[in-house]
Order: C-alpha cells, then sequence, then structure tokens
C-alpha cells in the first residue's frame, strides 16, 4: 500500500511539476526565422534616411507649430513604449510629454528643435515625425442610394450595431439622437460612451461626460448615421437604431493635432469590445501640403489600419480639395474606406478630393452623395441644417455599414469594404465634363478612350447601393428569404428598449414558413452564431434563456456579463438549389442581471471539488515528509568537502 501511496504521489507532482520542467528546457537562442525590416526602414515618411521625418524638415519653422524652441512630435519605437522610455526622453532631451500611442508604438508630445537629431540615437527610437493640424472635412441621401428601400425590403435599421463619431462632439440632447425610442419616458440613451482627450483626457471611462458638441459638425455627421428624425422624421439617419459613442478629437474651431487624433483613435480601439463598437467614421484629415504628400507610412494613417485590424471598420473622408493628388492623411490609410461626395443628381462634387495617393493608390474607395446634406442642427434641441462636403459623406456610407453588420454581425471589416465596392454602381472616370481619362483617372487610362468598368480615382467603385450592399452581407452564406419569420414574445420582464434576464428567464419566440434550425449570436466582436439544440424541426416556438446567453457571453473578451447585450437570432431552412435559406435576422436588447447567481450555484452543486483539490494537497504534503525522512540518513552522515 505504501508503494501505490508513494507512487501516485510522484505522479502528482510530476504532473504539477511539468509546466514548470517544460520552462527550463534549453532553446536555440537563434531564431530559425528571419527578422522583417520595421516600416521604418524604407519609406516615403523619410526619403532622406537620417531618422527625421521629411514633414518636420519642411515645418521647423512653421510659427503655427514652433512653440518655445519646441516642436509637437510623435517618437516612433521599435516596440511599445512605456514610462521608462518616457524618463529616458525628458532626461536626455527635455521631452514634454502628452500621450501614449501603443498602437502604432509611438509616444507624442514636444521636442526641442535642438534635440532632434539626438533623439534619433536613442535606445528604441526609430523615427520622429511631425504632430500635425487636422480639421473638419466639410431629395436625399436614404433616396438616392437607396437606403429607404434596404430598410422596407430588408427590415435592418442598424440595431445591435455601435458606430464611433469622431469628430468635433456630439450634442446628445438634441432629439435626433438624445435616445433611441423618441420616448422621455424610457432610458435609453442613444450615445452610450463619450470621450473627450480635447478638454477632458483623463475621464476614460465614457461614462463621465455628458455628450456635447462646440463645434456642431460631429452632431450633424452623427445624425447623418444615426440619427432617429425626431420630431418631425423627415431627415433621418441611414442606420436610425444603431447606437452611438462619441469621441471629441477636434476643438471648437474645428481642429486637433495628430496626437490628440490617435489618442481618440486609441481609445476607440481600447473599448471596442465593452461598447461593441463595429464602424466609425472620421470626417477630417490634415491641410495642404501636409495631407497632399503625406506617406502611407504616416502615424495618422498606421493607426487608422490598426483600428481596422483591431475589427472596426473605419471610413475616412476623401477631402475637399478637389485636385488630382489631393487624397491624403487619414484618408490615403490602405485599409480604410475612403468616400468621395457626390452631388444630389449622383455625380461627383466639384470639391470632392481625387486621387491617387503619394504612393500612387487609388482612391477614394466608394462615393456618397455630400452636397447640402440636411442633418442635425447642434445645441438648437430639435433643427436641422444642411451642410456640403466629403465630411458629410462619410457618415452617410458608414451608416449603411451599420446596416450591414445588422444582417451579418460576423463581418469583418475587409468584408463590408469589398462588398459595399462590389454592389456600388461604377460611375466612369470623368470629372467637371472631362472625356474618360484626362482627370482624376491614372496615365493608362489616360491614353484609352474607352474606360475601363473599374476602380478609379473619382468615384473609387461608385455610388455605394445600400440595398445590394445589405443584400450582399446577409447572403455571404444563405439566401435571403423573408418567407420565414421569428417573432419574440413580449412578457413582463420586457419593456421598451430591454428584455430584463435573470439566469432562469428566457427570450420566447415564435416561428413561422417552415424554420427548420434556430440559431442565435451576441453581436460581439469576436461572438459566433450557436445552434439552439432545444429546437426541433417541428417547433413553432422557442426559446433562449438567461443561462444560455451567460454561458456563451462568459468567455468573451472586455465585457461584463451583467448588463447590456444585443442579442441575433436567425432561422434556417433547406432549399431547392440543395443549400440553406435564412430568415431575417431578429435583433434584441438584453439586460442580464444576477449573473453571480449561477457560479453560486454551481459551487453548492459541485462540493467534490474542494475535497479532491485538499486529497490532492494531503497527499503531496505527505509524500514530501516521508522523502524527506528517508533523505535525512544520507544528509547527516555525508562527509564535507
Amino acid at each position: 500500500m505504501t508503494r501505490v501511496s508513494n507512487s501516485v504521489s510522484v505522479a502528482l507532482i510530476a504532473l504539477l511539476l511539468l509546466p514548470s520542467l517544460g520552462a527550463v528546457v534549453p532553446v536555440n537562442a537563434e531564431s530559425s526565422v528571419d527578422e522583417e525590416e520595421g516600416w521604418w526602414v524604407d519609406t516615403t515618411v523619410d526619403r532622406n534616411k537620417n531618422g527625421i521625418g521629411d514633414m518636420i524638415e519642411r515645418h521647423i519653422d512653421n510659427p503655427i507649430l514652433l512653440k518655445d524652441g519646441t516642436l509637437p512630435i510623435i517618437v516612433d519605437f521599435d516596440h511599445t513604449p512605456d514610462e521608462a522610455d518616457v524618463d529616458m526622453l525628458i532626461e536626455l532631451v527635455d521631452y514634454q510629454h502628452d500621450w501614449y500611442l501603443p498602437g502604432i508604438d509611438a509616444l507624442a508630445g514636444r521636442l526641442p528643435v535642438s534635440m532632434l537629431e539626438k533623439t534619433t540615437t536613442l535606445p528604441g527610437v526609430v523615427m520622429l515625425e511631425l504632430d500635425g493640424i487636422m480639421t473638419i472635412q466639410n431629395g436625399d441621401a436614404v433616396a438616392l442610394h437607396g437606403v429607404d428601400t434596404a430598410w422596407q425590403e430588408t427590415g435592418y435599421d442598424g440595431s445591435g450595431t455601435t458606430v464611433a463619431i469622431i469628430d468635433t462632439g456630439i450634442d446628445g440632447a438634441h432629439s435626433s439622437l438624445d435616445d433611441q425610442d423618441d420616448d422621455p419616458e424610457t432610458s435609453d440613451p442613444k450615445v452610450i460612451a463619450f470621450y473627450d482627450p480635447v478638454n477632458n483626457p483623463s475621464m476614460t471611462n465614457g461614462t463621465e461626460i455628458f455628450p456635447y458638441d462646440d463645434q456642431g459638425h460631429g452632431s450633424h455627421c452623427a445624425g447623418t448615421t444615426a440619427g432617429t428624425g425626431a420630431p418631425t422624421y423627415e431627415n433621418p439617419g441611414m442606420a436610425p437604431k444603431a447606437k452611438l459613442v462619441g469621441v471629441k478629437v477636434l476643438d471648437s474651431g474645428g481642429s486637433g493635432s495628430f496626437a490628440v487624433v490617435m489618442a481618440g483613435m486609441q481609445w476607440t480601439i481600447d473599448n471596442r469590445y465593452q461598447y461593441n463598437i463595429r464602424v466609425a467614421s472620421m470626417s477630417l484629415g490634415a491641410f495642404g501640403i501636409i495631407e497632399w504628400t503625406s506617406s502611407e507610412e504616416d502615424s495618422v494613417n498606421r493607426m487608422a489600419n490598426e483600428m481596422v485590424y483591431n475589427d472596426i471598420t473605419l471610413f475616412i473622408a476623401a477631402g475637399n480639395s478637389a485636385g488630382r493628388g489631393t487624397i491624403g492623411t487619414p484618408g490615403s490609410a490602405e485599409d480604410a474606406i475612403t468616400v468621395g461626395a457626390l452631388d444630389k443628381d449622383s455625380s461627383i462634387a466639384a470639391y470632392s478630393s481625387q486621387g491617387p495617393t503619394e504612393e500612387n493608390r487609388v482612391k477614394p474607395n466608394v462615393a456618397y452623395v455630400g452636397s447640402s446634406v440636411m442633418s442635425v442642427a447642434h445645441n438648437t434641441g430639435d433643427q436641422y441644417t444642411d451642410m456640403s462636403g466629403t465630411s458629410m459623406a462619410t457618415p452617410g456610407a458608414a451608416g449603411v455599414a451599420a446596416l450591414m453588420l445588422q444582417a451579418n454581425p460576423g463581418l469583418s471589416p475587409f468584408e463590408v469594404r469589398n462588398f459595399m465596392q462590389e454592389t456600388a454602381e461604377y460611375r466612369a472616370c470623368t470629372y467637371m465634363g472631362d472625356p474618360a481619362g484626362v482627370d482624376g483617372c491614372d496615365d493608362n487610362d489616360a491614353q484609352n478612350i474607352v474606360t475601363k468598368n473599374r476602380q478609379n480615382n473619382v468615384y473609387g467603385h461608385g455610388e455605394v447601393r445600400a440595398l445590394e450592399s445589405v443584400l450582399a452581407a446577409a447572403e455571404k452564406y444563405y439566401l435571403f428569404d423573408t418567407s420565414m419569420q421569428i417573432t419574440i414574445e413580449t412578457d413582463p420582464t420586457h419593456d421598451n428598449t430591454h428584455t430584463h434576464l435573470s439566469p432562469g428567464e428566457s427570450i420566447k419566440f415564435l416561428t413561422s414558413g417552415g424554420i427548420e434550425t434556430i440559431q442565435w449570436r451576441s453581436n460581439h466582436i469576436v461572438d459566433d452564431w450557436t445552434n439552439l439544440h432545444t429546437y426541433e424541426m417541428t417547433d413553432t416556438e422557442g426559446q433562449i434563456t438567461g443561462i444560455d446567453i451567460i454561458h456563451q457571453l462568459e468567455h468573451l473578451p472586455g465585457i461584463d456579463l451583467d448588463g447590456n447585450h444585443t442579442i441575433s437570432i436567425r432561422g434556417l431552412q433547406s432549399n431547392d438549389t440543395g443549400g440553406h435559406s435564412s430568415s431575417p435576422l431578429v435583433t434584441i436588447d438584453v439586460m442580464l442581471m444576477n449573473s453571480d447567481s449561477i457560479n453560486m450555484q454551481q459551487s453548492e452543486e459541485a462540493p467534490g471539488f474542494t475535497f479532491i483539490a485538499l486529497s490532492i494537497a494531503s497527499a503531496i504534503a505527505v509524500f514530501v515528509n516521508k522523502r524527506k525522512e528517508q533523505l535525512a540518513p544520507i544528509y547527516e552522515n555525508k562527509p564535507e568537502k
């Protein structure tokens, strides 16, 4: 019996030590994979390769930027900089720190001009960039782009999607933006979070500041994306039931530094899970030569691409500089969806900036109505005004993306972009009356009389078509079939905005049209569809319990179980083609409550686990003590050296 007990104890100890032993196994210090060169090795940010961005050298004496012998600088590192790097810069080059920008491995602050060259020699520093200035980029879009038809034929209105408006702020008191159902008796804010790095950079949790706008541009954009249109409903946004997050990066004059803009972009990345931010709209850009000659590897462009890598579909205004080759940072970012502006007759607006970018990339990606767009007039309570610009086109396209993500919450930003581009209505590459191939086209097109049906530097892929974009999203895997329907049943746990669910309560629904399978998911970025196994092919009703939802959500990143979540439900049916058809998705807001009661219940139901753990610990202790007793004589009689 002693041998058996010791063997079991040894086995237990081996299992416990196995991870630790693995950690000390020697490895070959030389990696077999060649280290990739950093973006800074060969970049148009720094053509003379001295580590100081060309824009710094061009604007080193610019009185707008120069202050007490210092310039606003973005310091790029070959690693994610931390407090030690800040201290190093402060001590060695008199750096004045403002922002951490981990998304692009950078810091932002002010540096003395006399210390620029020395800064490039410090450990980890790979590039210095100019922290420039960005400014706002200033019959109906709903009808012209077929958004009203998309509403009618699909039933989608943006529910379950959150769009970040990165701009001058949002007037959270305007009737179009104050709540979701325009009922003052309910508590359902449309703007669910607000961050203001301009005036309140330390208040980062999103709920400390009531949404405001001291300039007006951001509120107009927010209304174009997701305003309800109250009180008359003549000027609704493209996705009137989408939620909004306001990120105020531009001041009351409509301008802000690259660093502050990127601080807002970084906050959006950091909070994408908590607020389910799936889309972002940025109607801003650098001005003049700073924008037009910007590199793809510009700091703001890199941050824009970082947002897309983090599953945020990013729309950026092309700009209002009219001429060829005037799309620069951040609209020149490779992975962002850059939006040109159309007049009401669907022709390109005279002010809309054209590609190509500095790297000769074709931009914009798509075009949307931007001229005389009616939307929210900030600080008026319930009034509307018209504005024109690619700024007005960008949030319109972002609203269509919200509809697409309601139709298919699993789409990546690249899929949203591709579906929107491929369903766009092509426009020939002409500009202000010029024939194809003269203005706004590349040099190869200029030699041809017949325009090629492909993306060009004026319209991009063409005019966004809402219904076609939404159907393409909905039918990624299954045919869209409105003959199948899911209807949510109301019960005493419902109010006008949320279904309040404790673990033992359920979302109950009815089905029609021969639905064979029910699938559901949360709209969280990294969730996926789950079959409802309690639903049988012959059923016409079903339910999803609070416990089901809790078990689905508890392993997802960045969210609290108790609180608001969005759930989508769909029905599937086999069809004559051998594939499957899907019903329209039903989207429902859920407020989970008392989720901790499940963990308490499970602990009460499994007391044996504690006993087993204590038994193992006891066995190990017995073995160790026994082994000490066995080895003691050996050490006692061991001769000294």
